[in-house]
């Protein structure tokens, strides 16, 4: 089972795809295990093998929905800290054709390095979206809604299965 480390203070968490769904719930699993590897990779970067503290991550987030914040809030509380800031409009990982919506996130530390992640493009199927848009539209019959649930879960599963370089596109920006 792949963890997060982060510190608290004095306790070292470990914190797991499984224990972020318990508090999030089901709704959006594809984004909570696209958040949860974002921050594998980010941290790697970031951080090598030292585990980072909390206080010291603040996240950008192309993406605003309820998925990705709550992986990056239960790991790392940048939504309470007031660390969290949300640009649906970031020019990096435009995938979604009918709204705007990126898939990039940028990952912080108070010490001034900043890393890009990206979800690769062709990550996510067409239907994705247009299962997203007909949700928006509330045309969703309850064939849509079951059809949508286990793409979602097959998604995060997927997310979780792939290799971090074959997942998403990396880049330091400090």
């Amino acid at each position: 089972m792949s963890v997060i480390h982060i510190r608290d203070r004095q306790d070292m968490l470990e914190i797991s795809f499984e224990d972020i769904c318990k508090y999030h719930g089901g709704v959006a699993l594809m984004a909570v295990a696209v958040g949860f590897r974002s921050l594998q990779v980010a941290f790697e970067e970031l951080f090598g093998n030292e585990i980072p503290e909390r206080k010291s991550i603040s996240i950008f987030s192309g993406h605003g929905g309820p998925g990705f914040r709550d992986a990056f809030e239960y790991v790392t509380r940048a939504v309470t800290r007031g660390a969290y800031h949300v640009d649906t409009a970031y020019p990096v990982g435009q995938y979604d054709p009918f709204r705007p919506q990126s898939y990039a996130f940028v990952i912080s530390s108070e010490a001034g390095a900043s890393v890009e992640i990206t979800l690769n493009d062709h990550f996510l199927p067409m239907a994705f979206y247009e299962y997203l848009k007909k949700g928006r539209e509330e045309t969703m019959t309850e064939a849509d809604i079951n059809i949508f649930k286990v793409l979602k879960q097959s998604l995060a599963e997927e997310a979780l299965a792939t290799p971090l370089e074959e997942l998403f596109t990396i880049r330091r920006i400090q």
